[in-house]
């Protein structure tokens, strides 16, 4: 704009300057709230002063037709993710960016709290706690224990889908179990063996609904192109702090 400037000083020597960095834009629909704001803000790419990464929610997929060559012409990496047109995406894989097992919990109630369904309520109840306990325990086993080019949405649904309880049959054990059983000979300590034991105090009952509970939260990761989508990782998000991206979703 031609009036207003936001300071890209953390700290600033006047306090009354010492304000956040957060700018909220109101206006209508055609009011110009991208070619007067968005855009502009945008071409502030060309500061060698002030290098910065931008991330762009583009819903129509114009944004990035339209300033995409001038990011690129100065040396501005794009990476985009298209939740709309799959095949147009970058790939993103969230088991990417696990460092801790913190993150890995951060990771299932990120799951859980973006598939509820809309009568859902928002309570926790018995059986989302119980799915939160099976996620950790897979999720932390992959982590821990897969091949790198394994550590994602796939190996987790594959083991749901090799996972089953048998009501008749307390002692029956799928190949899921027998995987943690090896784990827990070797290391009995081992974070996903922890939560895989509290999972497996549910009766064969209540161990089967829970695993229906977990298929048909997952289900729609079932779709060969979301799967595809999430098999490996190229947004690298961890480093747009660190090198000038221009991520568009």
């Amino acid at each position: 704009t031609q009036t207003e400037r936001l300071t890209m000083n953390s700290r600033p020597k006047q306090p009354k300057y010492a304000r956040n960095k957060n700018i909220l834009v109101i206006g209508g629909s055609g009011s110009g709230k991208t070619r007067f704001f968005v855009k502009p803000s945008l071409m502030q790419c060309t500061s060698k002063d002030f290098p910065t990464s931008y991330i762009v929610t583009d819903p129509k997929g114009t944004l990035i037709l339209e300033t995409g060559k001038m990011l690129q012409r100065y040396k501005y990496r794009i990476k985009v993710l298209n939740t709309i047109n799959f095949k147009k995406s970058m790939k993103y894989n969230p088991f990417a960016y696990l460092r801790s097992e913190k993150d890995i919990l951060k990771l299932v109630n990120t799951i859980i709290a973006n598939t509820k369904g809309d009568g859902e309520k928002s309570g926790e109840d018995f059986w989302v706690k119980a799915e939160k306990l099976y996620y950790t325990a897979l999720i932390g086993y992959i982590w821990y224990e897969a091949p790198e080019d394994e550590k994602n949405f796939t190996t987790l649904l594959e083991m749901i889908n090799a996972s089953e309880a048998r009501e008749d049959d307390e002692d029956f054990q799928n190949p899921v179990d027998l995987m943690f059983e090896r784990l827990e000979e070797k290391d009995p300590e081992h974070f996903a063996v922890k939560q895989y034991k509290k999972y497996k105090l549910a009766a064969g009952k209540t161990a089967k609904s829970i695993l229906i509970s977990c298929g048909a939260r997952l289900a729609p990761f079932d779709i060969k192109e979301l799967r595809e989508l999430m098999e490996t990782d190229e947004m690298e998000l961890d480093t747009i702090g660190d090198r000038k991206t221009a991520l568009f979703v």
